[in-house]
């Protein structure tokens, strides 16, 4: 994947994560602010699922990662392949 790529998926990523973060402390402010206990754990829950973006995005870069050296093979595979065929 080329760099650029890369670095806009990173950028979304850490937007998405910022977002669902600010999102949650406000939430956790507001609940705590009026005593309304069940606001502040959804809000404890928005930030503890920003967590999991970056858990998520980790993963998924390493099965991009894992497909892309696959293909690498598969090309190489073919590339032997048809050098076979041409010397026979």
């Amino acid at each position: 994947m080329a760099s650029t790529a890369k670095m806009r998926h990173r950028t979304l990523t850490v937007v998405a994560a910022g977002f669902l973060a600010f999102d949650g402390a406000c939430l956790i402010a507001g609940g705590l602010y009026l005593h309304r206990v069940l606001v502040a754990i959804a809000g404890a829950c928005l930030v503890a699922s920003s967590g999991l973006v970056f858990v998520y995005w980790r993963w998924h870069r390493r099965q991009v990662d894992e497909i892309a050296a696959a293909r690498r093979a598969i090309g190489e595979h073919r590339r032997a392949l048809r050098d076979l065929m041409q010397r026979n």
